[in-house]
């Protein structure tokens, strides 16, 4: 579990420290691996510093540097919400379906809905159930209600209904199915699935 320090000074100081590690090993080896995940703990330490400011300025630097990184559930609620506090409703969405389709179990317990484990192929421990453990309480502390409001909202609506329904059936077709072609294709749809929000 991740622990966030309890002043800003201290969370202040912790970006620093993270970001001047992922800087540095920039700088030794050309490139980020970032076996810790440090750029997805920022995410969760921006979020609760709330700085708007700051907070863009690390998404499009994180976009910039890591092109190609799927990301993990928490980085994505926070990079949600955060993109809806600067109004930026139509990325927010977006992200929030991402978060979704990465662990099915995220959302209905920050929203307090009870859930249990969905009879599907789970490709990774980020798609399992208890992956909602490492949510670190400050996060879920600082979550407002109208936020909550929102999240339940599309998460109860048409759209992402519909998605998550798909989701699941490939997923538990997934389960069962061992040919490579019939897998591979599924993939593929599972991938587009957030393509499908008008």
């Amino acid at each position: 579990m991740f622990n966030i320090p309890e002043t800003e000074k201290k969370i202040r100081s912790k970006i620093s420290s993270y970001k001047s590690s992922l800087n540095r090993e920039k700088k030794t080896y050309g490139q980020i691996s970032d076996g810790g995940g440090k750029r997805y703990l920022l995410f969760c330490l921006y979020f609760v510093l709330n700085d708007l400011k700051k907070s863009e300025d690390y998404f499009n630097w994180y976009l910039n540097e890591f092109t190609d990184d799927v990301g993990e559930p928490i980085q994505k609620l926070c990079w949600a919400i955060s993109l809806h506090r600067m109004n930026r409703d139509s990325e927010a969405k977006q992200m929030l379906c991402n978060l979704m389709l990465s662990n099915l179990y995220v959302i209905p317990f920050v929203i307090g809905q009870e859930f249990n484990k969905i009879d599907m192929w789970h490709s990774s421990n980020y798609e399992a159930p208890d992956f909602v453990e490492y949510i670190p309480q400050e996060v879920i502390e600082n979550i407002k209600e109208s936020e909550l409001i929102w999240i339940r909202d599309l998460y109860e609506s048409f759209e992402f209904r519909r998605v998550r329904k798909r989701y699941i059936e490939i997923y538990h077709e997934l389960q069962n199915t061992n040919e490579v072609k019939k897998r591979s294709k599924l993939l593929n749809e599972s991938h587009r699935l957030g393509e499908l929000l008008s």
